[in-house]
């Protein structure tokens, strides 16, 4: 349930230079955020904020005075600024689809009478967008809607959690329906916009629904397997070891697939055979990814009887090309060079023969990225910072919904590559 106590400073906040600040909930406090990336964390009373994700603090202090106040205090301690809350029209719904009632709301921007129209679709995560989603408020920001809906088995939305890509997709749709309820004349173009596993469901919704365009946010253009294949191998190739070593780790993530794709019926006979052979290589314990690792130290009978348990219906099979070759709207990829859950090198490699067929895709990705778009600064030491976004970040994902401009992330450092289009016409 929403914590009112909290939520009642959730919103967007401006300078009196018209400097944009958006805070959101956290499971212990807040969130701050601006549109050049600049991120913090702040406790349930403001206070000092730390750096990124770091505990390292910044410099900054907060005071966010009563719920309903609407101005808010922030900046160095010497020379806070004051920021008044922004008054979004936010609209409150539901709807229903597949015989479930789902939550949502419309947040649309201040003072503007038509404007983009964007639908979120989550990633994997468990807790409630519409409480949670920073992304709608970045957005509102910038004269931009959104409708925000809690997945299935999330927040206040009724069902059972699940990753089974179609049926999420099928959800999506119906929340895109809604929002042009919602929206009416108002919307000028509508389209989807999804992080993480939403780069999957993404453009698997809009593959079967009107809409203007799509943006997928550290996304994959491979299945669900690969990413764990990918992971594995990224893991022992950081840990130091060779193309060997790799080659052997990635023998047991495709012998794990097997096993996971199967759902926990088939393939153990020759993942205990690669675990024989590897376990007392000096490798095997810097072996991860976003299942194999967690396979290795169970014998396969505990496997087999605790998996299914786990089972979230996760489309193993999916294959996202033949959707992204299909589709005649226009894409942003924004990828993270160096993404360690969701690892980017071939999905890159993909987009750029995709656009090379002329599929209207543009693709930017950057360098020192990780996961969610997140800046790091390495140490010698191998330590990761993460220090904030990547520069821009918000503004770009605007920039590109509004008229399809990559100016922001070319001046950040991304490398762009953007759709072949047929203009002989």
């Amino acid at each position: 349930m929403p914590d009112l106590a909290i939520d009642c400073r959730t919103g967007v906040y401006l300078s009196d230079a018209d400097e944009a600040w958006v805070l959101t909930p956290t499971s212990s406090g807040y969130r701050w955020r601006m549109l050049n990336g600049a991120t913090g964390a702040l406790g349930l009373d403001g206070g000092p904020s730390t750096l990124g994700w770091t505990e390292e603090q910044d410099g900054y202090v907060a005071e966010l005075g009563d719920c309903g106040d609407t101005e808010i205090r922030f900046g160095p301690a010497d020379a806070m600024e004051r920021f008044q809350r922004v008054p979004l029209q936010i609209t409150d719904t539901t709807f229903e689809h597949d015989g479930l009632t789902f939550s949502g709301h419309l947040v649309w921007p201040a003072e503007v009478e038509r404007a983009p129209l964007v639908v979120h679709v989550h990633g994997s995560e468990r807790w409630s967008a519409v409480r949670s989603d920073s992304m709608q408020y970045m957005l509102a920001a910038q004269g931009i809607a959104s409708f925000v809906f809690d997945k299935r088995g999330t927040g206040q939305s009724e069902g059972r959690y699940t990753q089974d890509f179609h049926v999420l997709a099928g959800d999506a749709r119906a929340a895109l329906n809604e929002a042009r309820r919602l929206a009416g004349d108002a919307a000028e173009i509508v389209g989807i916009l999804g992080g993480s596993q939403g780069g999957w469901i993404g453009p698997l919704a809009a593959s079967e629904a009107d809409v203007d365009f799509v943006v997928a946010l550290y996304g994959m253009a491979e299945g669900p397997l690969a990413e764990d294949r990918a992971e594995v191998i990224q893991s022992v190739a950081r840990a130091g070891w060779g193309e060997a070593e790799q080659a052997k780790a990635g023998e047991l993530a495709d012998a794990a697939g097997v096993i996971m794709a199967s759902g926990f019926r088939e393939g153990f006979d020759e993942f205990d055979r690669l675990r024989r052979a590897y376990r007392n290589e000096p490798w095997y314990d810097d072996v991860e990814g976003e299942f194999t690792g967690d396979f290795l130290p169970h014998p396969s009978i505990g496997l087999r009887v605790v998996g299914p348990f786990r089972d979230v219906g996760t489309s193993w099979d999916y294959d996202p090309i033949p959707v992204l070759r299909g589709l005649d709207v226009r894409q942003l990829w924004m990828i993270a060079a160096d993404d360690s859950e969701a690892p980017s090198a071939e999905t890159a490699r993909r987009l750029r023969s995709l656009q090379a067929e002329g599929r209207p895709i543009d693709l930017a990705v950057y360098p020192r990225a990780d996961h969610g778009m997140i800046a790091i600064e390495r140490g010698a030491n191998g330590v990761v910072r993460e220090t904030g976004y990547v520069q821009d970040y918000y503004r770009q994902v605007a920039g590109w919904i509004r008229d399809g401009d990559l100016t922001v992330a070319r001046a950040s450092g991304a490398e762009v590559t953007t759709a072949v289009l047929d203009r002989t016409d």
